[in-house]
């Protein structure tokens, strides 16, 4: 990946830098995705810095200059439950520790400032996660979502289901199949939200998927 991205900044390395170069760069991956800041994990259990969602659920933990790693084992647990790869970007101060502290599925970026511009750089790339938790994925779900997801597979539910109900049919799932679903989910609502977005700028509509 080599130096991904660089940003005009004389400021001290903050989260907000690091966001900002990592999301430009991923948009250029990919401008189809969708991006989602500070998602929800675990129904608010925890929460991802950065998601970007393709072909993959992808989770991105962003170190900054003026971050610490002591709830880094926690972040790990709660990312490895609902993202198919993982990304640790940090400032180099922490790139030692976090080495020592993240298991060795995740991928590694370093972010630093050259010559008063921001530029990542990728020292371990990302591999695949084996510990995904189908509850986890299933609660990322709207309730709505997951009665979609029941109809699509010819699942009966009661009318009058509660949502831990609906959880569990759909938590049942194959776990490769309910990324599928969640992937699309995802990306669901940020096509709607453009769309919503366009309509305020009296600008063409983008039709709702699903």
């Amino acid at each position: 990946m080599g130096d991904l991205f660089a940003m005009q900044c004389t400021e001290c390395l903050l989260d907000k830098h690091i966001r900002q170069a990592l999301k430009r760069t991923l948009r250029e991956q990919d401008s189809t995705a969708a991006i989602i800041d500070e998602m929800p994990l675990l129904r608010g259990r925890g929460r991802a810095d950065l998601a970007f969602v393709n072909g993959k659920l992808c989770g991105y933990e962003i170190k900054s200059e003026a971050d610490s790693l002591i709830r880094l084992g926690m972040q790990t647990e709660n990312y490895e439950a609902v993202f198919e790869l993982n990304t640790i970007v940090a400032a180099k101060k922490h790139l030692s520790l976090a080495r020592r502290r993240i298991p060795q599925t995740w991928g590694i970026i370093e972010a630093k400032m050259v010559n008063g511009q921001i530029q990542l750089h990728e020292h371990r790339r990302a591999r695949p996660n084996h510990k995904l938790c189908n509850s986890a994925l299933t609660r990322l779900l709207w309730k709505e979502e997951c009665l979609l997801i029941l109809r699509k597979n010819a699942i009966p539910v009661r009318p009058n289901a509660s949502v831990l109900e609906i959880w569990n049919r759909v938590e049942a799932m194959d776990t490769e199949y309910l990324c599928e679903e969640v992937r699309a989910a995802l990306k669901r609502r940020q096509e709607r939200v453009a769309g919503r977005q366009i309509q305020g700028d009296g600008s063409r509509t983008i039709g709702a998927i699903g």
